[in-house]
């Protein structure tokens, strides 16, 4: 995952919901230079997360959310990852419980943008702690496509500091080997998510999250 074409991304996704970029715009330039790879890179995340779409004579184009389908994949999300915090409790190495510890132990006292890099971090080492590749493929090619509105949660301190006491509790779960409740803060963790990131967007989806 590149993280400047994610983040560029975010930004476009921030203007879309923001109403500077309504729906019909048409998003990025022609050319071959850098900057258009970059943003070529940027604009595949935004049709990703469903914000805009591709046509073959018009170029990308900013679309009307769908609320149903971002619900949708943070949904598979978080079942994908609670069966990887499982699989990753029952099959976890004593340096592989020492290095997510010490993860966590870090992620208590760093800036929102850190605290986003290394919560990926952390998420990536529990799904390679499966010891399942296609779990992992799968599990990040999700984690892709929701990257760029994923940070909208971190625009809140509570949510920030409960993200916190998550992360530790998964952390505990996993050393523990207790499968069960490792699954359930996983699937929890990421539901919240889903919530402030739908609610913080203005998508409002038809079903409770």
């Amino acid at each position: 995952m590149s993280l400047d074409a994610t983040r560029l991304a975010e930004q476009i996704i921030r203007a879309i919901l923001g109403g500077s970029l309504p729906a019909g715009t048409r998003l990025g330039r022609q050319g071959t230079g850098p900057a258009d790879a970059l943003m070529d890179k940027a604009l595949d995340q935004v049709c990703a997360c469903g914000m805009a779409e591709r046509h073959p004579d018009l170029g990308v184009r900013v679309t009307v959310p769908d609320p149903v389908l971002l619900l949708d994949r943070f949904e598979a999300l978080g079942e994908i990852s609670g069966l990887c915090a499982s699989l990753a409790a029952r099959r976890a190495s004593p340096s592989d419980m020492i290095a997510i510890e010490e993860l966590v132990g870090r992620m208590q006292d760093v800036d929102p943008d850190a605290y986003r890099r290394m919560g990926l971090d952390l998420h990536d080492r529990i799904c390679r702690m499966t010891r399942n590749a296609e779990l992992g493929r799968v599990c990040g090619d999700l984690r892709w496509r929701l990257a760029p509105i994923w940070p909208l949660w971190l625009d809140h301190a509570e949510y920030w500091r409960r993200s916190r006491h998550e992360h530790r509790a998964l952390v505990e779960a996993i050393c523990a080997r207790d499968e069960a409740q490792a699954g359930i803060i996983m699937r929890g963790h990421l539901r919240a998510i889903a919530r402030e990131v739908l609610f913080t967007a203005g998508i409002c989806p038809t079903d409770p999250v």
